[in-house]
């Protein structure tokens, strides 16, 4: 009988317990959905129309602009027109005359011939021009370059190219003085978040970049995205990566163009895919994983004690160098994360975390040196420990990255100058996480690289084209940026008067009704119509990684992501972070109805564009399937805000909505990735918007339920996030 009472008095309790923690938490909840309410009543309400300015140059102000990018150092309109013959007859030393034939066959609609007694493209060689400068005169009867270097005369048939593409057969007379700001121009691409490009899709991005004349190329490897020989099984018929003979290849075309192809494996954090496998799992610094910020579990770093960690990144190098010419080797080495938080940590705390970050460093400099490479690193933990910037050897060059505009590129190049390191300055796309860009952040962003980096002495510009979470946007996304990055990069003050728009429209897009770059730019600024701005994302991308979840979650996340803005970026870039502060505290309500009215403004104008390949009719359904995804998330983001507000058939008819949406994008998307990438890594990429499609239709049947049924749920509902959002708390 006493053990039935002590048995009866434990149920008790435990259901007591139950039963105050169900209170506890209903209780908390409806604590958390006040104070979000009245910090909404106090933010203030949005425009309905928020003003976007147009890019397009009118006729007038074309006349006295040249459309061309990278816009030269000097620009003299003499008169008149040059009109382009059917033949280019043409002469130059014997040393170049096959060369330069080659170059000008690049002209599209040209026959080039040497040989005979009347020329109307001239050639000569002034050595003193810059190395990779020209002066190109083009007269009615006549085109004159003077070069010093083959680089350099390549780089104005470029231009006459560029020109005759812009202006058909008939381009205005001027006369061109050219040369760089900046010695190295750059751009490295993500192939390894997901979406790894096809050989045809990299030769022609290869090709883009000459005719902007980039000279510096990187492919970013983290993973399995390159086929290594000697690790055929993690990525044999499982993967679909990058092979030696593509990178051969495409390192011979990039060669032909005066591009430099580097390569480029991350090889100390960004470990993941490795970290993972069965056979070096326990090279990692935690191999039980590391909660960074409380929120995120990661396991991507090597512990950089281990000689089996220099052993495998040797032998990863091994495998990846062959098959480059290049005598540089970008290996990263940013973001260790974990770095100290597991098997290193006495090592840490003996010695401290830059220096037991550069002992690794060296040792892969050690690597790289051995393989007669000039190693390249990302410059995040060496910004942290300044101190140690002068114990790096002098033929180091250290990559400063920063995409927000509030980056301190200057601060930065002005310290780096002094270390005598060669550095180069490395902003971003932002196409990523973005779904059709950030062009203000964009332009504004290069603008402080390229800007402080001339003014101080780096060595060029490395424009990033990040993949973060799946890889989202489509390539002709990233457009915009690479031509703000070529024209920025080769002549710095031409940031206030840079035909961009029209640029886009007439060479990169072929749209002849010259619309479209201003419509893509436009796109990049849809953000403006969100509460704020955030670091690296839009909120509207970042809802679909929330999914149907509740707002409070969101809004937890938010605050939690904020508070670890200090731990992250505190000893590199403060003025950013007070910036991003200031923006915060300045957010307004979600504009959700100027965002559909601007969403679909513009699918209306891109269906009017008048293209003129297969091409820019490629780059048409692009941005007409982002679109679609924009009005999902536009949708996504407003049933997540009213949710609670809903009554039965508003919220149906809504999620309704956003079915048909998901399913039309998915099936779009599937088609358009296999256009320019393989096949690999797709359902990774889009885990999850299938997670959302499984949500919504969940959601929609739990609908049809009885009110008893959906009210228990929403109960339920609303305990479960005020557990997790305690969880949150308390990490």
């Amino acid at each position: 009988m006493k053990k039935f009472k002590i048995i009866k008095l434990f149920l008790i309790s435990i259901i007591s317990l139950i039963f105050s923690l169900v209170i506890f938490l209903f209780a908390y909840y409806s604590i958390l959905e006040k104070r979000l309410n009245r910090i909404e009543e106090r933010i203030p309400t949005a425009s309905a129309k928020i003003a976007i300015k147009s890019n397009t140059l009118s006729k007038t102000e074309m006349k006295s602009q040249l459309n061309l990018i990278p816009v030269p150092q000097k620009v003299e309109f003499t008169g008149g027109n040059f009109v382009f013959p059917e033949t280019l007859h043409y002469e130059i030393i014997d040393s170049l005359k096959e060369s330069t034939f080659e170059f000008l066959k690049m002209i599209p609609g040209v026959v080039a011939k040497t040989g005979q007694n009347v020329e109307n493209i001239t050639f000569k060689f002034n050595g003193n021009l810059p190395t990779q400068g020209y002066l190109l005169d083009i007269r009615q009867n006549k085109i004159s370059i003077e070069y010093s270097t083959k680089q350099g005369l390549y780089y104005s048939i470029v231009s006459l190219k560029v020109l005759k593409k812009n202006y058909g057969s008939v381009i205005p007379c001027v006369i061109i003085e050219n040369y760089p700001d900046l010695t190295v121009r750059g751009l490295m691409l993500d192939i390894s978040r997901d979406k790894v490009p096809t050989q045809k899709t990299l030769l022609e991005i290869a090709q883009l970049l000459a005719d902007l004349k980039f000279n510096h190329f990187e492919l970013y490897i983290e993973g399995f995205s390159f086929a290594y020989p000697s690790f055929k099984n993690f990525w044999q018929g499982k993967e679909t990566p990058i092979t030696g003979e593509e990178i051969k290849s495409l390192n011979e075309f990039c060669k032909a163009h005066f591009i430099d192809l580097v390569p480029n494996q991350n090889l100390f954090g960004h470990m993941t895919a490795w970290l993972a496998t069965n056979e070096y799992k326990d090279l990692a610094e935690c191999p039980d994983g590391y909660r960074m910020v409380g929120l995120m579990s990661m396991k991507a770093t090597l512990d950089p004690s281990d000689p089996l960690c220099i052993e495998l990144v040797s032998k990863m190098t091994d495998d990846l160098l062959p098959n480059f010419t290049s005598s540089y080797y970008n290996v990263n080495l940013d973001e260790p994360f974990e770095l100290g938080k597991g098997k290193s940590k006495k090592l840490v705390e003996q010695k401290g975390e830059g220096e037991v970050y550069l002992e690794y460093a060296m040792k892969i400099h050690k690597i790289a040196s051995s393989k007669n490479k000039k190693m390249m690193m990302w410059s995040d933990i060496m910004l942290k420990h300044p101190e140690l910037i002068s114990r790096i050897p002098k033929d180091v060059t250290l990559l400063d990255w920063g995409y927000e505009s509030s980056y301190p590129f200057e601060r930065h190049c002005k310290m780096l100058q002094t270390s005598g390191l060669k550095y180069m300055v490395c902003p971003g796309t932002n196409s990523w996480a973005s779904i059709t860009g950030r062009t203000e952040n964009m332009f504004s962003t290069i603008k402080s690289a390229t800007s402080s980096g001339t003014k101080y002495g780096a060595e060029g510009m490395l424009l990033t084209d990040w993949g973060d979470l799946g890889h989202w946007h489509y390539l002709p996304v990233s457009y915009a940026g690479y031509v703000t990055g070529a024209a920025l990069s080769w002549n710095n003050k031409s940031s206030d008067e840079l035909p961009l728009s029209n640029f886009l429209s007439s060479y990169v897009f072929s749209d002849e009704s010259g619309s479209m770059g201003d419509l893509v730019l436009d796109l990049g600024r849809y953000s403006q119509f969100e509460e704020m701005p955030l670091i690296n994302m839009t909120t509207t991308f970042m809802s679909f990684q929330f999914g149907l979840s509740d707002r409070l979650i969101v809004n937890s996340v938010m605050d939690k992501m904020m508070e670890s803005l200090n731990s992250v970026m505190k000893d590199i870039a403060p003025e950013m972070i007070s910036a991003f502060w200031e923006k915060y505290n300045a957010r307004h309500s979600f504009d959700f109805n100027g965002l559909d009215s601007f969403i679909n403004s513009k699918e209306i104008l891109i269906n009017k564009v008048k293209i003129s390949s297969d091409e820019s009719l490629l780059i048409k359904n692009e941005y007409l399937n982002a679109i679609r995804l924009l009005k999902l998330g536009s949708a996504l983001q407003k049933y997540v805000h009213n949710r609670n507000k809903l009554d039965l058939l508003d919220e149906k008819e809504q999620l309704v909505e956003m079915k048909v949406l998901c399913k039309q994008y998915l099936d779009e998307n599937k088609r358009l990735w296999l256009i320019r990438n393989k096949q690999g890594g797709y359902e990774r990429s889009v885990a999850a918007l299938y997670k959302l499609q499984e949500q919504i239709n969940n959601r929609i049947l739990q609908l049809e339920k009885p009110y008893l049924v959906r009210s228990l749920s929403s109960f339920l509902d609303k305990l479960f996030t005020a557990g997790v959002i305690l969880f949150i708390k308390l990490s």
